[in-house]
């Protein structure tokens, strides 16, 4: 498959010769349209935003989503301290009440206008984008966004055999299968200082069409804090099948990005035998 970006080919990603990276495949050729609209170029390019332009996206998508719903549901401090992870979980669990589950979404997000939609996709893009990061944060994953504007968004659950893909390191200008849920992994809880058993602890078990583009290697993927975390809780996290690691399906040759603007537009081209 061929990715352009700002009309010029980018990078061709060659498929392993595996189910996943097959059933991938297959995926995106049942929901590809061609139209230019495939890729949510937004959100692909969002690291490219400074904190300040993600703070006032954020807070007119909370704004937005009060007014369209008639009442304060999503409270919006005084004093907005944006160093505090409560606030951003309490951000967060409101996303989940207004989005519901991957395959289950809720009548709201289902009937209402599409730019109370993408408010609502907002509310949680923008959340992750400034909880943990910086001006200066280096980018490690370049995150290939499917639109999810159309109508059906599908995943495809990994079999028992499927697990074994799994890799717990990062290689430069490998691809993986991103996190096709709408919750928290064991490593978000851990980040976000949330408790084991929260309501919406989702870890990655499907296939989807959703991808991450490995910027660099990283010889393991789980920070230290993150293995005594597991430890506290009894998990093991190079168990494959809790669904925490890396699932590669593919690489690229080469990927230029220095020259990617935060207005830049991916076209993926279906390149069908």
């Amino acid at each position: 498959m061929l990715y352009e970006v700002d009309g010029k080919p980018a990078f061709r990603i060659d498929l392993y010769d595996h189910t996943v990276a097959n059933k991938w495949k297959k995926l995106i050729e049942s929901i590809h349209i061609g139209d230019g609209e495939d890729i949510d170029n937004v959100r692909t390019f969002f690291h490219l935003r400074t904190r300040d332009e993600i703070k006032k996206i954020l807070l007119n998508a909370i704004n937005n989503i009060n007014s369209f719903l008639k009442k304060e549901f999503i409270v919006i401090p005084k004093n907005i301290n944006w160093q505090d992870q409560e606030l951003y979980n309490n951000w967060h669990m409101a996303f989940e009440k207004l989005a519901g589950e991957y395959d289950n979404p809720t009548k709201l997000l289902k009937i209402s206008p599409t730019n109370i939609q993408e408010n609502i996709r907002d509310l949680n893009f923008c959340v992750h984008a400034l909880e943990h990061t910086t001006d200066d944060s280096v980018l490690e994953l370049l995150p290939i966004q499917w639109t999810k504007k159309r109508k059906q968004t599908p995943r495809i659950k990994l079999t028992k055999e499927e697990y074994n893909l799994i890799q717990f390191h990062m290689t430069k200008n490998e691809v993986y299968l991103a996190y096709n849920e709408v919750g928290k992994s064991y490593i978000d809880l851990w980040r976000d200082e949330l408790p084991f058993d929260y309501s919406a602890t989702k870890n990655n078990h499907y296939i989807g069409p959703d991808i991450n583009i490995a910027l660099t290697s990283n010889e393991n993927v789980f920070p230290s804090g993150f293995i005594n975390w597991c430890k506290s809780n009894s998990i093991d996290p190079y168990e494959k099948t809790h669904g925490i690691g890396l699932i590669p399906i593919g690489k690229i040759e080469s990927i230029n990005i220095e020259h990617l603007t935060k207005d830049s537009k991916t076209n993926i081209i279906v390149e069908r035998k």
